[in-house]
């Protein structure tokens, strides 16, 4: 059986505690965290909006995006390391809702 624990920058302590929990020691376990891409596509639209359309490799779009991508990967490397026991990644993003 595969385990999917969806990883939150609020509650994934209490995720790890749960998996750690009640996943069998057979089991896999996938973490998975969803990045939301609303912020900048937001700083994207404001920059062309208001300050750049000529020029939209200025925009802070791809550096909130290089950020967000960062951070989700530090928050899976400490969940991975609070589980203790093999897991696989994955990273994505999307729109939240």
């Amino acid at each position: 059986m595969r385990v999917v624990v969806w990883i939150t920058e609020g509650t994934w302590p209490a995720c790890v505690d749960a998996t750690l929990t009640r996943a069998g020691a057979g089991e896999e376990i996938v973490q998975l965290y969803v990045y939301d891409d609303t912020l900048a596509e937001t700083a994207h639209g404001a920059f062309a909006g208001l300050l750049g359309r000529g020029h939209p490799e200025r925009g802070p779009g791809h550096h909130i995006e290089q950020l967000s991508e960062s951070a989700g990967r530090d928050l899976l490397d400490s969940t991975a390391r609070q589980l203790g026991r093999p897991a696989r990644t994955l990273l994505t993003h999307g729109r939240g809702r």
